[in-house]
């Protein structure tokens, strides 16, 4: 903990337990999504809880662990990983300014993850892959050519709205969470203090003295 601003340091407190948590939560979710074939991914709420509570890095690393993780039943998976690392840098990077803390900001942040995953998904699919989406989204996609519609434009048709139904309940899940985490936790976390009412009235405090 950096004794003058009363912040957790990056890898300190509860960061390291949190990133296996982050990454088992990962695991389950996208795994099911797998199983089921379902048109959205899941596998992205420990990633962004990480980084909401951490910090970007430590959410960079839930994402990267995650996709190397699932790519051992899927190898595929394992080349979207910078889109899993660019989720946790910004979940991290709008940790910091208090984003997950607003409901509206919440929801509206949902926008730039389906971003993220719904312009760079798109990308590797017809890069490496001819084409063919991974994971649920290849249903959608597939469905789409069958009627006529170009394999590359699909991908991006489906894969935008896909990710943004994703990312919806997985930021509101995300913001439950934090908001029923008890204090001494949001204590131990490097940017807890973000969440703490009273460390915030301090810094306004300090701030306009």
């Amino acid at each position: 903990m950096n004794a003058r601003s009363g912040k957790v340091s990056k890898f300190a407190g509860l960061t390291l337990y949190l990133i296996p948590i982050g990454v088992a939560i990962n695991f389950v979710g996208g795994q099911l999504a797998l199983l089921l074939k379902l048109p959205v991914y899941l596998d992205a709420i420990g990633t962004i809880l990480v980084g909401a509570l951490c910090g970007p890095i430590p959410g960079a690393i839930v994402g990267l662990i995650s996709n190397a993780i699932n790519a051992i039943t899927s190898p595929p998976t394992f080349l979207y990983a910078i889109c899993s690392v660019l989720f946790g840098l910004l979940a991290g990077y709008l940790g910091r300014l208090g984003w997950f803390r607003s409901l509206w900001k919440v929801l509206l942040s949902a926008l730039g993850f389906a971003v993220i995953g719904g312009v760079g998904g798109p990308i590797i699919s017809i890069v490496f892959f001819d084409g063919l989406a991974v994971g649920g989204a290849a249903i959608v996609v597939g469905a789409l050519a069958s009627l006529g519609m170009d394999i590359n434009t699909a991908n991006f048709v489906a894969q935008f709205p896909l990710d943004l139904i994703d990312k919806i309940p997985t930021v509101l899940v995300v913001y439950l969470i934090i908001k029923g985490l008890p204090r001494r936790i949001l204590g131990k976390v490097p940017l807890g203090y973000v969440y703490l009412p009273t460390k915030r009235a301090a810094a306004s405090s300090s701030s306009d003295a």
